[in-house]
Parts: C-alpha cells; structure tokens; sequence
C-alpha cells in the first residue's frame, strides 16, 4: 500500500500523510516566529535583548526540540507498524529517519539552545535557525514526495518491462536453436552426398587399381600391340575426368552455406575436412591425366608412378571424407536439441501463466469479465501461448529427427515471441506515455500555483520598497516576516518539484534549475528577513518569475508535442523517454545563463547604489559564481549525455 489522499483504493493509509506533514509543519512554524523575533533586534538596538527575553527564546527552542524528538519517534513507530503492510512507505520513512540523522537536526537543535542562551550570540541565531530550516524542509520533500495515485500504473510498467526482458531472452534462445537445427538439416543432407562421395572413391580406387595392375601386365609382354596401348591411355584419361568430376563436387558440397551466419564447430570441420578431399581428389585427377600421357606418348604397358600417386591421393581423399562424415555425426544430435527445445518450452509456458495469472489478479476475482469466462490478458500473453505450443511441436519432431519440420515450428514459434515483443513494447510506449503526461499536468500545476504565490510576494516587496526603509516600524517588519515566510513555503514547494524530477531521473537540466530557483527563493526569503527590500531583492524576485515562467513554457511545450501526436506514443518507443526534450532542456540552460548574467548586472548596480553592504554584494557574487560553474557543469553533462549510446 503507499500513502495517498485517495482512501477509496488504499483506504489503510487514511490520515498518515496528514499526520506525517503536521509534525513537521509544528517544526517549522514555531521557527519561524523565533527567526523573526531574532531578527527584530538586528534593526531596533540592543534595547529589545531585555524586554524580549533570552531565556524565553531558549525556551521556546527546547520546546521545538522535544516536538522533533516526538516527531522521530512518531516516524520510528509508524515505520514499525508499516513495515510488513507497506514496505514502500516504511522505506520511506527510513529514509526520513536517515536523513535526518546525515544532516543532524537534533544536534542542531541543541546548538540553537545554546546560542539563544547568550546575548554575545544572538546575530548567530538567525543564521542557525535558517540553516536547520532549509534541512528540515528537505525532509518534508521525502515525505511530500508524488504519492502513487499512478503506482498501478508504475508496477504494470514494470511487470510488462519484466515480461519483455524475458520474451527477449527467450527469442535469442529460440533462434539459436532454431540455427541449430537448420544446420542439422544441412548436416543431414551433407552425410548423405558425403556418402555417395565415398561411394565413388571406392569406385574410381577400384578402376585405378585394375587400371595398373593391366598396365604391369602389359608391361611384361616383350611386344605390345599399339592398339592396347591406346586403350589403356583412353582408359586412363577417362578415369582422370571422373576423378576431376568428383573433385568439383566435392568443392560445392564444402561450400556449402548454413542457414544461420556461423557454423557449428562440427559442421565447420566437416566442410575443411571436404575440401581437402576436394584437393587431394584433384591432385589424383591429375596424376592420372599425367599417366594417361605417358602411356600413350609410350604406347602403354609400361608401369607408372603417376599412377601410384593417383591412388594414394585417391585413398587419401576417402580417408578426409570419413573423418568429415564422422564430424557431420556428432552434430546430428537430435535428441539434445529436443531436450534443449523442450526447456524452452516449458520456460515459455511458465510465463504464459504467469501472465494469465497476473493479469486476472488485476481484473479482480469478482470482475464481469472472469463471471463469463473470459478473463483478461496481458498484452502479448496470447502469442506467448501459441509460442510455446510450436515449440511443444518442434520437440516432437526432433525426437523423430524430423528436422524439416522442427525448423518450420521453430519459424511458427520465433514469429510469436516477436509478436508477442511487439505488443509489449506497445504496450509499455502507451503507459510510458501517459505516465509522463500526467507528471507534466502535475508539475503544471504546481508552478502555477508557485507563480502566483511568488507574484504576491514580489508586489508586497515593491511596496515596501516604495514605502522606504527607512520608514519601516513594526507592522513593515512583521509584514516582511510574513512575506519571507511565504518565501520560504515556495522554496520548499520547488525543492518538492524537484525530488519529483529526480526520482523521475530522465531530465539533467530541469531539476538542476528547479535547485537554482530553491536557492533564489531562500535567498529571497533572508534578504526579506532582514529587511532588505531594494533592487538587488527585486532583481533576484523577478529572475524567479522568470524561470517559473520559463518552466511552464517547457512543460506546456511538451504537452503540445503529445497532443499532436494525439497522445500515441512515436513506432519503436519502448524505453523511457525523458519528460523533456533536448531542445526544451537546452533553452531552459540558456535562461539559466542569462540569469547569470543579469545577477551580474544587478550586484553592480547594487553597489553603485549602495543598497547594500559590501559584504552582501561580495556573497552574492560568489553564489553568481557559482552558479556560472554549475552551467558548465550542466552543459558538459548534457553533452555528454547525447554521446552516449
């Protein structure tokens, strides 16, 4: 189960993420009364140190310890409670407990004890007070974290990513297999011409043999007829074009091409071992066209070496085809293919039940659809199913060594895992999409509302500015608290877009503005606290406007993209896509350049006026730089990232 606001779908979460966000809202409101009552001395003497009261801040600071003591132990407690029910929502809020104790919020408490204890300390207060404040709005992100009204969604996308990684392995089996057996189909038919070669070495060995033994018959007659002699050659060289004949197809049948881009070992060996035979028969070839000639240059009857050599080649070829035909057995192995296609098969058929089995746990025990019969199905389940009977028959026929049509189930088979590939991919393109539509409607409206509260604040400040500050009393100064509360409270609404942006993990410049934007608005948020409201302020309100506005462009850019696709997702979009693209990343990076530049432009005005101190201006220059290093930082990543494969 995961917290959500919606009780109908998980009605167990019903008020804890309330709960979750008062704790932590109980921290940062008595805070922020202290940071403003801290900061009121600053501007009226050290007069207000005596009628405030040092011992009534520490105290009210040990009161806000002991409340984020009771808030770490209500989170201990309820992570407990979770941890066998909702394991999501116990992870989470470990991670809270752990965050907390990395950034050392209790122990900063303590410091603040101290220092609101001591007159000599007090300036450091608003300083500390400020810095527990941002830590602990960074806790109030991973709990204010997008909550899974869409984690149906989010699991069925992993569920089908899974199927697909599995179908994939699957079909990269299935093809190799299916190579395997074409080679045996090719092996077969090779054994069976390399049979009939060595039906025909015998054939010519034996015509050789007689041939000679003639020839040394004759040889030994004191006077043989020209006549003999001529028939002996003729015979001879016909033997030679038989011999040359077999030699030829002998080097087809080596050449001989397998059905997949390699080999088998076996099969490999066999047609190097052919080809020698090839060789070796063409080298009797011509041995024996060498005998044929001297016979008839000598009018036959005279033994000859060549004749010998012929069959010795003859003899050797014979002996290179059985070996070839002793490698083309080994891999004529049907029935380890069938065990092999028979494992596949099951492997196939466990995945079409667990799709089965997963989509009917989603269509409900109780749905109309499972009452009449027809459950539903996972995209691709159907052909997974048919898949697995091809592979069911492939087996049988490689039992019976039936390798012809074992490859055409095999065929049947791959084509059903593709297809079933194809409708997962689509699948999976589909949700993806309407995943990222809903986070950019979500963020949407999220700046929206961030846009108008900061536009609220930004007019407060420009008619404080032209009140004059030096005609500031108390009513300006608790209006400008409360300004730089409101502030504060967008700050921590930009830093929960940006953990969305995070987790989400597919935009590099995005949630690094969204942390710019933080950072101006906290900066904005001090400068109000202590009262500083001129045009360096104003500059940094505005350059928040914006990028806020800069922002929705982007997101209602991408929108617009995924209306004219008429939110169909792009053929072959099967991966996650980034929520923006490029080219809407890369103008948010120039604005973000430009903001660079205008601060620049605004801490040099600034100190023209002597609107603030030098101190301040030389702070805000070195935020200025940087935040120009971190633009180089920005773009070197997206470079880096359209490089990458």
């Amino acid at each position: 189960m995961y917290l959500t606001t919606n009780t109908t779908r998980f009605p167990r979460s019903r008020g804890r993420l309330p709960l979750l966000l008062a704790c932590v809202a109980a921290l940062a409101g008595p805070v922020s009364t202290g940071w403003a009552q801290a900061a009121e001395p600053a501007n009226d003497g050290p007069g207000i140190h005596r009628r405030t009261g040092l011992p009534a801040l520490a105290l009210k600071e040990e009161m806000i310890r002991d409340r984020f003591q009771r808030f770490e132990d209500r989170i201990y407690r309820l992570r407990e409670r979770l941890a066998d029910v909702e394991p999501d929502n116990a992870a989470k809020l470990a991670r809270v407990l752990q965050r907390g104790g990395e950034l050392g919020l209790a122990d900063q408490l303590d410091d603040l004890i101290e220092i609101l204890k001591s007159p000599a300390t007090l300036p450091r207060a608003l300083e500390a007070q400020t810095s527990w404040l941002a830590d602990a709005d960074r806790l109030l992100a991973i709990l204010l974290e997008r909550d899974s009204d869409n984690q149906e969604r989010r699991e069925e996308i992993e569920r089908l990513a899974e199927y697909n990684e599995k179908i994939a392995d699957l079909l990269a089996r299935e093809k190799a297999l299916r190579s395997a057996t074409g080679q045996g189909n090719l092996a077969e038919r090779m054994l069976s011409q390399l049979n009939e070669s060595i039906r025909r070495v015998d054939a010519l060995l034996q015509r050789q043999s007689a041939l000679s033994e003639q020839t040394t018959q004759d040889a030994g007659k004191s006077s043989p007829g020209e006549s003999q002699g001529e028939k002996l050659a003729r015979a001879q060289g016909s033997l030679s074009e038989d011999t040359k004949q077999l030699a030829e197809d002998l080097e087809r049948l080596s050449d001989l091409k397998p059905e997949a881009d390699r080999d088998s070992p076996e099969l490999e060996a066999a047609r190097e071992k052919t080809k020698a035979a090839a060789q070796s028969a063409q080298k009797g070839a011509g041995k024996m066209s060498g005998a044929g000639e001297q016979m008839q240059q000598q009018g036959g009857g005279s033994p000859s070496e060549q004749q010998e050599q012929a069959e010795e080649a003859l003899k050797k070829a014979r002996e290179q085809l059985e070996q070839a035909k002793r490698e083309l057995e080994k891999s004529l192995d049907s029935q380890e293919q069938a065990q092999q296609q028979e494992k596949i098969a099951q492997e196939t058929g466990e995945l079409s039940q667990q799709m089965q089995q997963d989509a009917s746990s989603q269509s409900g025990q109780g749905s109309e659809q499972s009452q009449q019969g027809s459950p539903s199905k996972s995209p691709g389940q159907q052909s997974v199913q048919k898949a697995q009977e091809e592979m069911n028959k492939a087996a049988q026929s490689l039992k019976q060594s039936k390798g012809d049509e074992a490859g055409e189930s095999q065929d049947r088979a791959i084509d059903q895992l593709e297809q079933a590939k194809k409708e997962l991919e689509e699948a999976l393109a589909q949700l993806r999409q309407e995943e990222r539509e809903e986070a950019l409607r979500d963020l949407e409206v999220r700046f929206r509302k961030m846009l108008a509260g900061q536009r609220g604040v930004n007019d407060g400040t420009v008619q404080l500015d032209q009140f004059g500050a030096d005609n500031f009393g108390r009513a300006e100064h608790l209006q400008l608290a409360e300004l730089s509360t409101r502030q504060r409270n967008l700050a921590t609404d930009a830093e929960v877009c940006r953990h969305i942006l995070e987790e989400d993990g597919s935009t590099i410049v995005f949630p690094r503005v969204l942390e710019q934007l933080g950072e101006d608005m906290t900066t904005v948020a001090l400068r109000l606290a202590a009262f500083k409201v001129a045009s360096l302020t104003q500059t940094i309100e505005g350059e928040i406007i914006d990028t806020l506005e800069q922002l929705l462009e982007a997101l209602q850019q991408m929108q617009q993209e995924n209306e004219q696709q008429g939110g169909q997702p792009q053929e072959g979009e099967s991966k996650e896509s980034p929520l923006l693209p490029p080219s809407a990343e890369l103008k948010l990076l120039r604005a973000a350049q430009m903001r660079v530049n205008t601060r620049t432009v605004a801490v040099a005005t600034a100190r023209e006026e002597m609107s603030d101190t030098e101190a301040s201006l030389a702070e805000t220059l070195r935020g200025v730089a940087l935040r120009q290093r971190e633009c180089g930082s920005i773009a070197e990543e997206m470079r880096a990232s359209q490089q990458s494969p």
